[in-house]
C-alpha cells in the first residue's frame, strides 16, 4: 500500500492572529467591532529608574498595585494639545521617563484567547518604529536611512526593538468585560501582555545627516531676509581662522603690557590663511605656490590676489646678523607652502624666519567684515575680496571635514509646539514573525515625538549634590590626579595673578619636567560651585535667569563648630 504524502501546515494563520492593546485595558465600552483603540499597543510611561520592576509588579499586582493601573500610565505630555489625533511627546531617561511598549497578541475566536508562542516554530515577537512624513506615509528604518514602508510588512533589514512576554495577573471584578475574558479575580489568569522599552535616547540617531548641507542653506538663504551680504559658510571659517584672530594680535600690542609674543600666532594665521586659499580658491592658491595664471574671467580672483601682493609681512632672519625685512604678503605664503602640514599638527621644524602680523603695512579695511561695497566690483578688505572671488565662481558651500555627518535637518521644537510643523512624528508596530507565513503587524500606536534632552517641557530629575563643608577642608582626601605634559606646565607657570593687571605673562621658566599633581575631588567642586556662581551673577544682567534658576529652603542641619581653627 502506496503512502499518502503529508501536507504539513502551521496550527495557525497570519488571519487568525491579531495585536491589540494590552489585555489589563480591555474594558466593556472598549471591546467589540466598534472598539476605540482596542487594535492600537499601549505606550505607557513610567517614572522611576527602576521602570521594569515597576512595570511587572504592576502586571503581576504585586506592592500593591493592579494590572488595571496601567490605564494610568498614559503619557503625560502631547505635541500641543489633549486632542487624540496629537502625538505624545516622549521625553529623555535624563528626566526620569521611560517608555514601554506594551500590546496583547490574540487569537481571532470567541473569548479572545492569547497566542501562544512557539519557539520549536522560530515565532518571535519584536516591534519596529515607523517614521511618518508630511504626507502621513510609513517609512522604516534601514541601515541608517529611512525608506518607504508597508503596514503589512517588514522592510528587509528594518530595524527590530526586542519584546519580552510578562503575565497579567487576574484582578477584574465578577461580572466586568475584563473578568469574562480570563481575568476573573480570585481565579488564575492566562492573558500574557508584551512590552518592549522605547529607545529615545536614539533620536539623533533615528535623523540622519543632510547629504548636501551646503545646497540646503543656499536655498534656504534665498527666501530669508538675511544681512548682506548673507553668510558665507567660507567667509565665516575665513574670519575666525585669520581675520580675527590677525586684529586681535594688533589690538594686543597697545591693550597688554608687556605685548605677548608675536612669532607664533603670525606663523599660524599665514599658514591658516594658505590653507583656507588651498581649500576654497585653488586659483589663487596655484597663483601664489606656482606662478600660475588666474583666468581671464576670473576677474575678482585677481582682485584679491593683487590685493595680497599690496600687504608687506615684516620677515625676520635670525642670521647672523638679525635682520628684519618688509615682504609682500604673497612671497610669505609661496615661502611657506612647504610647512602647510603643521596646520594639522605635523610634528616638524618650522621655518627658521619669524613673522610679525602685529606691524605689517595693510590697508584700512584689510580686516573688516565683507559689506556691501557701493561699487560691487570694487569690495574692500580681505572677507570682501575674499567672498567676491567665491561668488565668481560659484563656490558651492563646502562643510568642513569635521562637521561631516553632524548637520541634520532636525529643528528644535519649542515648548508645547511639537508636532506643527516642527518636530518629527513616528509610530509603532508590533510584529510576529512566524515563518513561513507572512507576519502580523499590529495597528500603529498613536504618534509620538522624541524629544531633546533639553527640551522645554521635559520634567526636571530631582539630583542632591553636597557641597563640602569648609570647616573640614584639610581632612578630604586629595584622590584626583592630573598630569601635565612639560610644554604645558610650560605654559601655566607663565600665568600669574598679574595677568589680570594687564602685565601680561611672567618669562618663559625654559625647559621643565612634566608633572602629576593630586586633588580633593570635594574642593575642585567646590571651586567650579564658586566659579559658576560668579558667572551667573555676572551674566544675570543679561539674561535675568536668577529668579528662575534657584529656589532655596534651610536645612534642618545644626552648624558645625569645630574646636580647631577655621577659614
Amino acid at each position: 500500500m502506496t503512502a499518502l504524502p503529508v501536507a504539513i501546515t502551521r496550527h495557525h494563520t497570519g488571519d487568525d492572529l491579531q495585536w491589540l492593546s494590552p489585555a489589563p485595558l480591555w474594558r466593556a465600552a472598549d471591546v467589540g467591532p466598534a472598539a476605540s483603540g482596542i487594535t492600537q499597543p499601549w505606550i505607557a510611561e513610567l517614572r522611576t529608574d527602576s521602570f521594569v520592576d515597576e512595570f511587572l509588579d504592576t502586571l503581576a499586582g504585586v506592592a500593591g498595585r493592579s494590572p488595571a493601573d496601567l490605564a494610568g500610565m498614559r503619557p503625560e505630555v502631547t505635541a500641543g494639545s489633549t486632542d487624540p489625533s496629537t502625538p505624545y511627546r516622549l521625553f529623555q531617561p535624563l528626566s526620569r521617563r521611560y517608555y514601554l511598549l506594551t500590546a496583547s497578541l490574540a487569537c481571532r475566536r470567541p473569548g479572545i484567547p492569547d497566542h501562544r508562542l512557539s519557539p520549536a516554530e522560530n515565532d518571535r515577537v519584536f516591534f519596529v518604529m515607523r517614521q511618518i512624513d508630511s504626507a502621513g506615509a510609513e517609512k522604516g528604518f534601514v541601515d541608517g536611512q529611512w525608506i518607504p514602508a508597508s503596514s503589512a510588512a517588514v522592510l528587509p533589514g528594518e530595524q527590530e526593538h526586542p519584546m519580552h512576554p510578562a503575565s497579567v495577573a487576574a484582578f477584574a471584578e465578577p461580572g466586568t468585560a475584563a473578568a469574562n475574558l480570563g481575568m476573573a479575580k480570585g481565579s488564575a489568569s492566562s492573558r500574557t501582555v508584551f512590552y518592549g522599552y522605547i529607545p529615545v535616547t536614539s533620536r539623533d540617531s533615528l535623523v540622519p545627516p543632510l547629504a548636501d548641507p551646503g545646497t540646503v542653506l543656499k536655498d534656504l538663504q534665498e527666501d530669508m531676509p538675511l544681512p548682506s551680504p548673507s553668510e558665507h559658510p567660507a567667509i565665516v571659517e575665513l574670519m575666525g581662522r585669520v581675520i580675527d584672530t590677525w586684529q586681535q594680535l594688533r589690538d594686543s600690542q597697545t591693550t597688554i603690557s608687556p605685548p605677548p609674543e608675536v612669532d607664533y600666532p603670525s606663523l599660524f594665521m599665514l599658514l591658516d590663511l594658505l590653507d583656507w586659499l588651498q581649500t576654497h580658491l585653488k586659483t589663487v592658491f596655484d597663483a601664489i605656490t606656482q606662478d600660475a595664471a588666474i583666468p581671464e574671467n576670473a576677474a575678482a580672483a585677481q582682485a584679491l590676489l593683487d590685493a595680497i601682493k599690496g600687504v608687506q609681512i615684516p620677515v625676520t632672519d635670525p642670521g647672523p646678523p638679525s635682520t628684519t625685512t618688509p615682504t609682500d604678503l604673497d612671497e610669505v605664503l609661496d615661502s611657506l607652502k612647504g610647512f602647510l602640514d603643521l596646520v594639522g599638527g605635523a610634528d616638524k621644524a618650522g621655518p627658521s624666519t619669524t613673522y610679525d602680523l602685529a606691524t605689517a603695512t595693510i590697508p584700512a579695511t584689510w580686516l573688516e567684515p565683507a559689506k556691501t561695497s557701493t561699487s560691487p566690483a570694487r569690495p574692500a578688505g580681505l572677507a570682501g575680496l575674499a567672498l567676491a572671488a567665491l561668488n565668481e565662481v560659484d563656490d558651492p558651500y563646502k562643510v568642513p571635514p569635521e562637521l561631516l555627518g553632524l548637520i541634520k535637518a532636525d529643528p528644535v521644537a519649542g515648548s508645547g509646539i511639537g508636532q506643527a510643523g516642527k518636530n518629527q512624528a513616528y509610530v509603532i508596530r508590533a510584529v510576529l514573525s512566524h515563518e513561513p507565513c507572512r507576519p502580523v503587524l499590529s495597528a500603529p500606536t498613536r504618534a509620538f515625538e522624541l524629544a531633546r534632552a533639553l527640551d522645554a517641557d521635559a520634567p526636571a530629575r530631582p539630583v542632591l549634590l553636597q557641597l563640602p563643608d569648609i570647616n573640614n577642608l584639610r581632612k578630604f582626601d586629595r584622590g584626583v590626579a592630573f598630569e601635565m605634559p612639560p610644554s604645558l606646565r610650560q605654559m601655566l607657570d607663565r600665568v600669574t595673578p598679574d595677568l589680570l593687571k594687564d602685565k601680561g605673562l611672567r618669562p618663559d621658566p625654559g625647559l621643565q619636567l612634566g608633572m602629576i599633581c593630586s586633588f580633593s575631588l570635594q574642593i575642585i567642586f567646590l571651586v567650579a560651585f564658586i566659579v559658576m556662581f560668579i558667572f551667573l551673577i555676572l551674566l544675570n544682567i543679561v539674561f535675568w535667569w536668577l529668579p528662575f534658576l534657584k529656589i532655596c529652603f534651610p536645612v534642618p542641619v545644626r552648624p558645625s563648630t569645630p574646636p580647631g581653627p577655621t577659614p
